[in-house]
C-alpha cells in the first residue's frame, strides 16, 4: 500500500510542477509581444458583444492601456481581483464601431 501512495504523490507532484511551468511560459511569451499588437488583438475581441471577459494572465498590457482600448470601443472596464480577470461591459448609450 505504501508504494502506491508514494507513486501517487510523485505523479500528482510532477503534474503540478508541469502545470506551473506551462503557465509561467505562457505568461512570459504573451507579455513579450509588442504593446501595439496586444492592443490590436484586444480591440478585435471587443466586437460589439454586451459583455466580454478575459483573464489577467492573457494580457501583458498595463491597466491604462486596457482602459484606453475599452473606452475607445465603447466598453467599461471592470477589474475582478478575486477571480483575476477583466470584464468589459458595453455601455448602452455608445454606438458601436459598426452602428449606422
Amino acid at each position: 500500500m505504501k508504494p502506491l501512495i508514494v507513486l501517487l504523490v510523485l505523479v500528482v507532484g510532477a503534474g503540478l510542477i508541469a502545470a506551473v511551468v506551462v503557465i509561467t511560459v505562457v505568461r512570459v511569451s504573451r507579455g513579450q509581444r509588442p504593446r501595439e499588437q496586444q492592443m490590436a488583438e484586444l480591440a478585435a475581441r471587443l466586437d460589439g458583444r454586451s459583455r466580454f471577459s478575459i483573464r489577467m494572465a492573457e494580457l501583458g498590457l498595463g491597466r491604462p492601456d486596457i482602459h484606453w482600448v475599452a473606452q475607445s470601443r465603447g466598453y467599461v472596464l471592470v477589474e475582478h481581483q478575486f477571480g483575476k480577470y477583466y470584464e468589459f461591459v458595453r455601455l448602452p448609450q455608445t454606438p458601436g464601431p459598426w452602428s449606422p
